[in-house]
Order: C-alpha cells, then sequence, then structure tokens
C-alpha cells in the first residue's frame, strides 16, 4: 500500500515540475515584449514555432508614422490630379455656353456677310436709274431716236413735255401671265380663238399657244378678236378715237367685240405690265414692251406714259 502511495506522490511531483517549466517558458516568451526591456542578441525560439525577432526592428508606433503620412500624401495627389483632370460640373456648363455663344456668333456673323456679300452682288450686276428699284437694266439704244411729230393729241400739238419717272410693272391679278410664261394645264375659262390657222388660248387678257407638256404665253396678235376683255381695262380717248387697253394690249371696237391694234401713237396709258425694259435714248430714259415705246410724262401730278414713234438714226 505504501508503494502505491509513493508511487502517486511521485507522479503528483512530475506533473507539477511539468507545468511550472511550461508556464516559466511561456513568461520567458512573452514578459519582453509586455515590460518593454532589452532583448539578448540570441534568444530561444516561441512555443509557436515563429522566427526570432531582430533587436534593430522598430516599435509598432513608430513604423506606423511613415506608413500613414505616406498615405496622406497619397490622398493628396489623388484630389489634386482628380480636381485637375474632372472639371466641376458649373465649369462644363459655362464652357458649353461659351462655345454655344461663339457658335451662335459665327453664324450670325457668316449670314451677315453673306447677305452683304448678296447685296453687293445684285447691286453690282446691273445699272439702276432709281436707288429704290433692282434688277431693272437701263441699255444705251442709239439706232433710233423719236420722231418729232407735229400733230394733235387731244388738242396737245406733239407730244407731252418729257417727264422722267421710274418704271415700276403693274400687278394685274394672279391670273394675267407676262409673255414667256408657260403654264402645264389651261384654265377651264379659256376660250379657243384661231386667226391664220395658229389656234389661240385666250384666257385673262392673255394669249397662249401650245408647247410640249404645256401652253406659253405669247404677245397679243394683231387682228385677233375676242369677245370681253377683263375687268379693269382703261378706255382710251384720243382725238375722235376711242380705243381699249389691258395688260399692254390696245384694242378698238370690232361690233359688240374687242379687236387687237397696233399701239396708236399719241395714246396715254397708266401703267405698263411685267416684262418691259427702260433704255435711254439721246440722253433719256424710255420704256420699251414688245417693239412698242413709251415716254413718260406727269399730267395733273399723276404718271403716265404716252406712246411715241422712233425712226432710225443716220448713219454717220
Amino acid at each position: 500500500m505504501k508503494k502505491y502511495n509513493y508511487i502517486l506522490i511521485a507522479f503528483v511531483l512530475l506533473f507539477s515540475i511539468s507545468i511550472n517549466d511550461a508556464m516559466s517558458q511561456r513568461m520567458r516568451h512573452s514578459s519582453p515584449s509586455r515590460g518593454g526591456g532589452s532583448r539578448g542578441a540570441s534568444r530561444s525560439p516561441s512555443i509557436n514555432g515563429g522566427a526570432s525577432r531582430s533587436a534593430n526592428r522598430p516599435q509598432t508606433q513608430q513604423y506606423n508614422k511613415p506608413t500613414q503620412q505616406h498615405t496622406g500624401n497619397t490622398n493628396s495627389k489623388d484630389r489634386n490630379r482628380n480636381t485637375q483632370q474632372k472639371p466641376s460640373t458649373a465649369d462644363q456648363k459655362n464652357r458649353a455656353s461659351q462655345e454655344h455663344n461663339n457658335r451662335s456668333q459665327g453664324n450670325t456673323q457668316q449670314k451677315a456677310d453673306r447677305s452683304n456679300n448678296n447685296n453687293n452682288n445684285r447691286s453690282g450686276n446691273n445699272t439702276n436709274i432709281n436707288n429704290s428699284r433692282t434688277n431693272v437694266n437701263v441699255n444705251v439704244n442709239n439706232n433710233v431716236h423719236v420722231r418729232h411729230s407735229n400733230h394733235y393729241y387731244n388738242g396737245h400739238r406733239g407730244y407731252h413735255s418729257y417727264h422722267y419717272h421710274a418704271y415700276h410693272p403693274y400687278y394685274y391679278g394672279p391670273r394675267w401671265h407676262p409673255v414667256g410664261f408657260f403654264v402645264a394645264a389651261m384654265a377651264t375659262t379659256a376660250i379657243i380663238i384661231s386667226l391664220n390657222n395658229q389656234p389661240y388660248y385666250y384666257d385673262y387678257g392673255v394669249y397662249y399657244v401650245e408647247a410640249d407638256g404645256g401652253y406659253n404665253a405669247v404677245p397679243p396678235p394683231t387682228n385677233i378678236i375676242v369677245n370681253t376683255l377683263p375687268e379693269g381695262m382703261e378706255t382710251l380717248k384720243l382725238n375722235d378715237d376711242t380705243f381699249y387697253y389691258f395688260g399692254g394690249a390696245f384694242y378698238t371696237k370690232s361690233g359688240d367685240d374687242y379687236q387687237v391694234i397696233d399701239a396708236p401713237d399719241g395714246a396715254v396709258i397708266k401703267n405698263l405690265p411685267d416684262g418691259a425694259e427702260e433704255q435711254e435714248i439721246s440722253g433719256q430714259i424710255y420704256v420699251v414692251y414688245h417693239n412698242t415705246y413709251y415716254q413718260p410724262l406727269l399730267q395733273d401730278g399723276e404718271n403716265l406714259y404716252q406712246v411715241v414713234s422712233m425712226e432710225a438714226t443716220d448713219s454717220p
């Protein structure tokens, strides 16, 4: 019995010694870190089998300081780089607004330049005898001159005194068309009149002939007879004769109808249609419409035109 007691006591002592040794090793391993004392050049390996630390290793607090400073500089650089490369929303709006204004100003200036160039080209291509008129050419005609007449025209000997006024084409309405005008389809109100085996289509004072794909307006053919004249015709008194005028054509009565005649010498009218041109003859401006010459005049404060005869100028 005593033998077993000795064995038990010996086992307890060995177990206690083992525990003390283990605790001593652990205390030796951890106490330098907690105490902050100096370390020797060599030491026993840790219980975890890790490598021994160098005695010159910086403390954790000292090691983290440069790391934090480096991180702060990096963030500062990143912020600067972002600030420089990425403009703010306000800057983008301002830049877009400036670009839009620049483009608008550029477009406006280009339009103004184009308008000025077009105006300069138009004014340079034509010789205008009146600043308020455009695209009216004044040709000099040295081949004819006014034939001075001693005839009496409504009690006035010879032509009326010359008085220049600008030629402005008279507008006879949307149904009237000048010579050369093309229509693809003839109006249902037109009537067909034949003269010298040539059919004409007559509508609202205008005469047409057939053309490829439609009809062309032509000068009123002399001696053709129509049964009516449009509203707005002028009635002219010249000495003892009565004439009728509409759209550049003169008529005389033929029974109940109207017959186209050549322009009577000395007749005075109020309006000339589109298609006439001004010519300078002997230093004065006359208006020519289908080989008929008109002298501008002023009568009772009204601008009028008088038919005048021309004769050829003698060759030198």
